[in-house]
């Protein structure tokens, strides 16, 4: 008998790992796959996020970026200048593996999970094999798709979205041209983006679309690539679920609980997913560790739900008016700042909401480009 059965060892699953086994609890990861596994994830994440753990992760982190860079359309755009470098760029592999090791937990690969049953002393986990597993509670962190939630009968009205990404190896060249600032380009799609981001030796690329949509995805990515000259041949492509965000929904039942991607805690306006999986992650460990399992998506909607459900509106906002967002939105002196400490956990999409009326004065003001964006 487990105290926690983690299934899904993404960031999410690793850092519930942590939190609980570092408190002395006995702890059990399962892996479907081989680790470390390659996670397609544009991999940004803001420095907040390492003030979780109490080590260093100098080792897997691929690079400092110096600004965030914007374009519609292909068209020239602008960088802003990042303070203090406040985002990283990660292989997920690697990030999330790391913090798997650092997990005073037992950790099985190649388990897959077939059914979940929850009793009154426990919750029972059959995997493939045949192998029955007990524990006195279960965190699914096993992604948009969960097995967990589907047997524990919650979350059954999920909204998608996907996304395609690539490792483009790069060069010299292309490493001077993109290697220190993440780009992001608006206008190829509706409520979507594409984004560039540089690793240590790659760039990662890809495109993502906030719901449902009808648009050649694969197509739109291969040729924004080319116009930038990013040579995509003979790469591979992978696809990933995008969770979104809904609105308040049950997250737990008396001892299952979801975080991250499988709780649909993801941003809609940014399609980022790591900060809300490690803060879902410590949520749902310090819920189990005093007791108050029941109060799990109570918590979750105050400190996350609430936020994104603001969010909501920025996203509806910007992806129905993609054209006056870019322009009168990314180019404001005071949104663009904001989206950064909003990044960095310093605002919130709630705050910015009652900041609407400082953004409408800054339309009569233009954010002082220090960098021209050329593309």
């Amino acid at each position: 008998m487990y105290d926690v059965i983690v299934v899904g060892a993404g960031i999410g699953g690793a850092s519930a790992a942590y939190f609980l086994g570092t408190q002395g609890l006995k702890v059990l990861v399962l892996e479907r796959q081989s680790l470390p596994r390659y996670k397609p994830c544009a991999g940004g994440v803001p420095r907040t996020v390492y003030r979780y753990f109490p080590f260093d992760f100098g080792p897997v982190i691929e690079r400092e970026i110096e600004g965030v860079g914007y374009s519609f359309g292909g068209e020239k755009g602008l960088i802003f200048p990042l303070p203090e470098r406040s985002i990283t760029m990660v292989m997920r592999d690697k990030f999330d593996h790391f913090v798997l090791n650092q997990a005073p937990a037992e950790v099985r690969e190649g388990a897959t999970v077939r059914a979940v049953h929850e009793e009154a002393e426990g919750v029972s986990v059959l995997l493939a094999d045949g192998e029955e597993l007990r524990a006195r509670y279960v965190i699914g962190a096993d992604g948009a798709a969960s097995t967990v939630a589907r047997y524990a009968g919650i979350r059954r009205r999920k909204t998608m979205g996907v996304a395609l990404e690539a490792e483009i190896p790069a060069d010299g060249n292309l490493m001077r041209r993109f290697g220190s600032f993440a780009l992001f380009i608006f206008g190829a799609l509706r409520w979507g983006y594409l984004w560039v981001f540089p690793k240590r030796d790659y760039l990662s690329v890809g495109i993502g679309a906030m719901g449902k949509t009808r648009a050649r995805l694969k197509a739109i990515l291969l040729s924004e690539m080319q116009k930038l000259g990013i040579p995509m041949e003979g790469v591979p492509i992978r696809a990933h679920p995008l969770p979104i965000y809904t609105g308040r929904e049950r997250l737990n039942t008396r001892r299952i609980l979801l975080i991250g991607d499988a709780a649909g805690l993801m941003d809609p306006v940014l399609g980022e997913g790591i900060r809300y999986a490690v803060k879902s992650a410590r949520i749902a460990a310090e819920a189990i560790i005093r007791g108050k399992v029941s109060s799990y998506t109570r918590r979750i909607w105050r400190t996350l739900g609430v936020h994104l459900g603001a969010a909501r509106f920025w996203a509806w906002a910007f992806y129905n008016f993609p054209r006056a967002a870019f322009e009168l939105g990314i180019r404001n002196p005071y949104l663009t700042p904001d989206f950064e400490r909003m990044f960095n956990d310093r605002l919130d999409y709630l705050r910015m909401l009652l900041r609407i009326p400082l953004y409408l004065w800054g339309l009569r003001r233009r954010l002082p480009v220090q960098k021209p964006l050329v593309l």
